[in-house]
């Protein structure tokens, strides 16, 4: 299908939005992907620890009366899963007595640098790309918004470039998804699992929210990619190249 030629047009000078059905559920699903997969990033809910950990929570309240106020503490008692990410990680930690807290932080003191006992290689990698899908997936959010004012750059279609981003995102996630379990033989994951975990099996963990984060956004990734196909044909419609052609510099077609 040829393309439709706006420089024909002396409104081609003008600048013109174009805005289909297509177009617009291509960027809401690109968005939605690119949130998973930042989700999966900061989110230390990779992996799930069996067991809940009783934490001690303490509130402050005030007695009013007709005199002065009575200051009281009450606590209450909660029960948390500790758990890991791919750099973070949550647990509990003992203060004065025998009251825990919850703590959640990262332990990629040096970044990539960081110690392999401390942080394993194989979530090192993973973080890499993972990183780097989330990059492509945001710059693709960018260029959907772009596509609906402009078709093409240095003579490549747009949505088709996009498109090709949005399926090495879609590898670079999912690359991290199988790196990720690589390194669950590490003394970190068996210190929360158990001591049976090895590559590919968690023991007594279980998969959190943060993993299939990632695969909701690696499924979204070759999705959008597939929409951008159609978002193109919608852009190449005769009624868009008509109103365009005829001065419309604002066009929205379902």
């Amino acid at each position: 299908m040829s393309k439709p030629n706006y420089s024909r047009h002396k409104t081609s000078i003008m600048c013109y939005m174009i805005i289909t059905g297509g177009s617009l559920v291509w960027f809401l699903l690109s968005l939605i992907a690119d949130m998973f997969v930042v989700t999966a990033i900061v989110t230390p809910k990779w992996l799930i620890g069996p067991t809940a950990q009783a934490i001690t929570l303490s509130t402050v309240k005030y007695a009013a009366s007709t005199d002065n106020q009575t200051l009281a503490t009450a606590a209450t008692t909660t029960y948390r899963h500790p758990s890991v990410g791919i750099y973070t990680r949550c647990k509990a930690i003992r203060e004065a007595g025998h009251h825990f807290t919850f703590h959640c932080g990262s332990f990629d003191l040096d970044g990539f640098s960081t110690d392999s006992e401390i942080y394993p290689s194989p979530w090192k990698a993973a973080m890499f790309f993972i990183s780097l899908g989330f990059v492509l997936l945001t710059l693709t959010v960018l260029c959907t918004l772009i596509s609906c004012c402009r078709q093409s750059i240095f003579g490549k279609s747009l949505h088709n470039m996009t498109a090709c981003a949005q399926v090495t995102a879609g590898i670079s996630v999912m690359l991290s998804l199988f790196l990720h379990p690589m390194g669950w033989s590490a003394s970190r994951v068996q210190l929360l699992c158990g001591p049976d975990a090895e590559p590919f099996y968690a023991a007594g963990c279980s998969l959190g929210i943060s993993f299939y984060s990632a695969i909701a956004g690696v499924i979204l990734c070759f999705v959008c990619a597939g929409i951008s196909l159609k978002a193109e044909s919608s852009n190449m419609r005769t009624r868009v190249k008509r109103r365009v052609e005829g001065g419309d510099r604002l066009v929205c077609i379902p």
